[in-house]
Order: structure tokens, then sequence, then C-alpha cells
């Protein structure tokens, strides 16, 4: 009987993180559909990048932009963004500019692809 509720209580708690993993790839991928879409409108001039004049006032993608300014020129690129995403969220932004999921994060771990096989 207690092999039995052993196993009982193991498939609850990975159907559990499961659903955890699954609520978390959602978020990021909402996360990371909103700051690509807080880049496009910043950049009003659609130059394809946007400087620290253009995030003056703004208080979200404003304190995060030094963060996305890889080679500290002042501007943050799509490619920039890009890559803070994937980095941030594990999310690429594809040629089409949408957000899809490609890793997911679990607490206490690396980031992981989505099938669950490391790199």
């Amino acid at each position: 009987m207690n092999a039995s509720r052993c196993f009982a209580l193991a498939a609850l708690l990975a159907a559990s993180t499961l659903a955890i993993a699954d609520e978390r790839s959602d978020y990021y991928q909402r996360v990371a559909a909103r700051d690509l879409a807080s880049f496009h409108e910043l950049d009003v001039d659609h130059r394809g990048f946007v400087t620290r004049e253009d995030i003056v006032g703004d208080n979200d993608f404003g304190p995060r932009f030094t963060d996305m300014d890889v080679n500290r020129d002042g501007v943050v690129t799509l490619e920039e963004l890009a890559r803070y995403i994937r980095l941030s969220y594990g999310v690429e932004i594809p040629a089409d500019g949408k957000a899809t999921a490609v890793t997911q994060h679990v607490e206490g771990t690396a980031a992981r692809p989505a099938n669950g096989k490391q790199p």
C-alpha cells in the first residue's frame, strides 16, 4: 500500500511541475511579446533601433536598456533585443517578429529545450 501511495504522490508532483513549467512558458512568451511591442512603439521613426533618448520617461523598457545594449553604444537594435529575450526568457524572435517559446525554465535548473533534452 505504501508503494502505491508513493507512486501516486510522485505522479501528482510530476504533473504539477509540468503545469508550472507550462504556465511559466506562457508567461515568458507574453513578456517577450510585450517587450517586442514596446520596442516597436518606442521606435517611432522605424529605424530598427531605440536610443536612450527614445526611452526617456519609459518605466518598463528604460530600466533594462543597459542590459539589452550588449555593445554599450547607447542603441538597442532588434538583434540585441532578440538576444536579451532569448537569454532572459528562453524565447526566440524569428524573422516574422512573433515570439515563440523554444526553451522552458524550471526553477533550480538551467534552461532546457521545450523537448526536455539537454542541448
